[in-house]
């Protein structure tokens, strides 16, 4: 839902389409580049009750890699964003979607699901997909809207 929502204020913004490419790039270039890098890398758990396969070093790799996407995305589609802006926001939101991760895998755990569905089989389930991007959209939003000052045709709740 709040993906959705905050997907639905960026699109409308001027180059609202590469936005929410780039807050999809930003939730799933973590996932990607963490499952890699702790694959490669990791030793030392994250938070081994909540989620024991995730690594520090596999946190790391997931932000390096999302930085990596959002300076392509700079470099490619989006001038108007500063190389200080694309690796704050990708930081930033980077950190916020692997923190979404592990909120969902709090709820999982509590409850005794290891999957959240079978729609994408082998992921997980829809929400294992999604549960980043609620996240990484939201703060993408914020970030349109407070500093880069970008107002969308769609009002956000407090104004």
């Amino acid at each position: 839902c709040g993906a959705v929502a905050a997907i639905g204020k960026l699109h409308p913004l001027p180059n609202g389409g590469t936005w929410v490419v780039l807050s999809m790039a930003l939730a799933w270039g973590s996932d990607t580049g963490g499952y890699f890098a702790g694959r490669a890398f990791g030793k030392h758990k994250l938070y081994a009750k909540i989620s024991p396969k995730k690594t520090i070093e596999g946190a790391i790799g997931g932000l390096a890699a999302v930085t990596g996407f959002a300076l392509a995305i700079r470099f490619l589609w989006l001038p108007e964003l500063s190389v200080v802006e694309a690796i704050v926001l990708a930081l930033t939101a980077g950190a916020i979607g692997q923190a979404g991760d592990l909120c969902v895998s709090v709820i999982k755990r509590s409850t005794g699901v290891k999957d959240s569905g079978f729609i994408i089989p082998g992921h997980g389930g829809l929400l294992d997909r999604i549960d980043a991007l609620m996240f990484t959209a939201t703060v993408t939003l914020l970030f349109t809207h407070w500093v880069m000052r970008l107002e969308s045709t769609v009002p956000l709740l407090w104004q």
